[in-house]
């Protein structure tokens, strides 16, 4: 069964989620991308897939290292369903690198819980979010989380409250003077155009309004069983937890305001909504409701397509 061959972490269950990736990706692109064939076309898909395979390794890295979840590989299973479900996130280059370099930014959120090269770490995340910031003006929201994981963590103090600030201006000077000798400093400013669109009937759609009710009802059913037994004790996860928790939010916030509005923009919740509803499969006994969980996931992420 699915659920049991996914429950523990092994190479055969990654090499199996990336080539699950690998036939989602590649029938997106043979599916709606036809007419646009030719070998330029492709070898921009696969460089394409690489980052998104590389971003697939990061998380796992994050989750692992940060025991954001049991040693299983629902969450990095969840993401490439998330990500079959929703096409158009596994296809917008700026999305896709501003993701890859939060990625690199949350890794050192989350592992604020160490207490360990605490300064450092503020800066290198949002060092990090700075660079996303450049790729997509409205990842600036994720300084938030940095701030979140600071007050949660308990490491308030003058010096780390101006830390992540620094961190973040540092690429944006380093940009805007390369736009000043090599280019205009227009190329810098039309970095932060902050376009809000709040029309939401794209969302209307049933290839869209179907798996986000879908992901939403799992992901209320996750938060309302998860959060009390997590919240109930006192340790590192529940630090984490209530990280978590706020990262999503954050997500959200992204997406409502987003400029466009294809589902690309989707990419940003299924990070958190991944980690979130592994950790409510860890809590679930019942291995038949476990199967029912990952194959729910699994036809609405087929039957997208149909639609």
């Amino acid at each position: 069964m699915i659920a049991n061959f996914f429950s523990k972490t092994k190479p055969a269950t990654i090499f199996s989620i990336v080539a699950l990736l690998f036939v989602y990706f590649f029938t997106v692109t043979f599916l709606l991308y036809s007419k646009e064939l030719s070998i330029q076309f492709l070898i921009k898909r696969i460089s394409f897939f690489i980052f998104i395979a590389l971003l697939l390794l990061i998380v796992n890295f994050v989750v692992k290292k940060n025991k954001l979840t049991k040693d299983n590989s629902y969450a990095l299973l969840l993401m490439v369903f998330l990500l079959g479900t929703f096409p158009e996130a596994m296809f917008s280059s700026n999305i896709i690198l501003a993701n890859l370099a939060l990625m690199l930014g949350f890794r050192k959120i989350y592992s604020l819980r160490s207490g360990v090269d605490t300064k450092l770490k503020l800066f290198d995340a949002c060092f990090w979010i700075g660079v996303a910031t450049l790729l997509y003006s409205w990842s600036i929201f994720f300084v938030l989380l940095v701030y979140v994981g600071i007050i949660i963590h308990q490491k308030l103090t003058v010096k780390n409250l101006f830390i992540p600030i620094v961190g973040f201006l540092t690429p944006m000077l380093i940009y805007f003077t390369y736009c000043l000798y090599f280019e205009d400093a227009a190329f810098f400013y039309v970095k932060f155009g902050y376009g809000i669109n709040l029309d939401f009937s794209p969302y209307t759609s049933l290839k869209l309004f179907i798996p986000l009710i879908f992901l939403s009802i799992v992901l209320l059913w996750g938060l309302l069983k998860v959060t009390p037994k997590v919240l109930s004790v006192r340790n590192n996860f529940k630090f984490s937890w209530e990280v978590l928790i706020n990262h999503l939010l954050i997500s959200a916030t992204i997406v409502a305001v987003a400029p466009t509005k294809n589902g690309s923009e989707l990419f940003f919740v299924i990070f958190p909504s991944a980690v979130i509803i592994a950790n409510l499969m860890h809590h679930i006994k019942s291995k038949i409701i476990k199967n029912m969980i990952l194959y729910a996931f699994l036809l609405v992420s087929v039957t997208v397509y149909f639609l």
